[in-house]
């Protein structure tokens, strides 16, 4: 139990903080009040996630785009793909790049876009996901104007193509 003293000298404290209380929301305030304890964040809601779907292949190209992505947004990395093994030799070659992003599989039991929307939905905070493969299990939703939508934005990602140079004009002239 806490003494007057220490009470007395709490209550002062907030007073020092009374004009942040305006602009504050209620867990900054709560944060003064409370210095000595540590917020835990609910993960469900402090975390932002990309998913990427995969198929047999991994393209570096295309987890090229992913870190960098993860990276800039500062979120996770969510793994879409109905053979949890054989993700895990596909990123073999790319850990060292994803060091400090964490990431999760998410084995899809049936074939189909309704398993794959059911996946998406399971995990809140949700930005976008990317497709890299025509194998991987994002790719049915790309296609999908009649039946189920995704509950995201997909990002479709192909390796960059050559352009060729443009044609210069010529113009005649008649002297």
């Amino acid at each position: 139990m806490t003494t007057l003293a220490d009470q007395i000298k709490r209550a002062l404290g907030a007073l020092s903080f009374a004009d942040i209380g305006e602009l504050s929301g209620r867990r900054a305030m709560h944060a003064a009040l409370n210095p000595n304890q540590v917020p835990v964040p609910n993960p469900q809601t402090s975390q932002k996630w990309i998913a990427l779907g995969i198929g047999t292949t991994l393209p570096a190209h295309v987890m090229v785009y992913v870190i960098g992505a993860c990276r800039r947004m500062q979120a996770n990395l969510l793994l879409v793909s109905r053979d949890p093994m054989q993700v895990r030799e596909l990123l073999v070659e790319h850990l060292p790049e994803l060091d400090g992003i964490y990431c999760e599989t998410e084995a899809l039991t049936k074939d189909g876009a309704a398993s794959v929307i059911t996946a998406l939905n399971l995990h809140h905070g949700l930005l976008f996901a990317v497709s890299g493969t025509e194998d991987d299990p994002l790719r049915p939703l790309l296609r999908a104007r009649r039946g189920p939508r995704s509950p995201v934005p997909i990002v479709l990602v192909t390796r960059k193509t050559a352009e060729k140079p443009a044609q210069k004009h010529q113009r005649a002239i008649r002297t």
